[in-house]
């Protein structure tokens, strides 16, 4: 339940119907981007945001999929946690044992070396922010990643953090 007014996607006009737009028919609009309705620019902004991600050239959504996962999982970010998993479970292929497994150590996460780096890079910016330094980025760019896409991952993390606190305070 929702303790805000909302947009249900049935009943959106404007900028709301425009945000919703970003997923393909058939796929429901998740209950995040519900909430955020309550404030339609914002809702807007967060369309934009997530259409950017989805059409993000070297940011494959399988590895944005456990970016997600693994924040969400850090936040106590049930919702996201659950899609996130049903989205590596249908498209990566992934047991509930995989899973478990990604959790428990993401360095095993199954990644090209280098979209493996830019994945624990993403995770030590929300776990360990003060212990990010040069030589992290400096690794980053040698394995091809720009800063764009450096940033865009970090951001896409750090992102779990104030949805997942949102979330808790306005759906129970």
């Amino acid at each position: 339940m929702f303790l805000l007014d909302i947009v249900k996607p049935e009943d959106a006009t404007g900028k709301v119907a425009e945000a919703y737009s970003v997923f393909p028919k058939g796929i429901p609009v998740p209950d995040p981007l519900i909430l955020m309705s309550a404030s339609p620019d914002l809702a807007h902004l967060q369309s934009r945001i997530i259409h950017h991600y989805m059409t993000h050239d070297k940011l494959d959504i399988g590895l944005l999929a456990m970016i997600r996962f693994l924040a969400a999982n850090e936040f106590d970010y049930p919702f996201c946690v659950n899609l996130n998993a049903g989205l590596l479970k249908m498209a990566g292929g992934f047991s509930d044992d995989d899973l478990e497994a990604l959790k428990a150590n993401p360095e095993n996460a199954p990644l090209e070396d280098s979209q493996k780096a830019l994945l624990l890079f993403a995770l030590k910016v929300i776990k360990a922010p003060d212990l990010v330094d040069k030589k992290d980025v400096e690794k980053l760019r040698e394995m091809g990643w720009t800063d764009q896409d450096i940033f865009d991952a970090a951001n896409h993390a750090a992102a779990m953090i104030g949805a997942s606190k949102l979330y808790r305070a306005f759906v129970k």
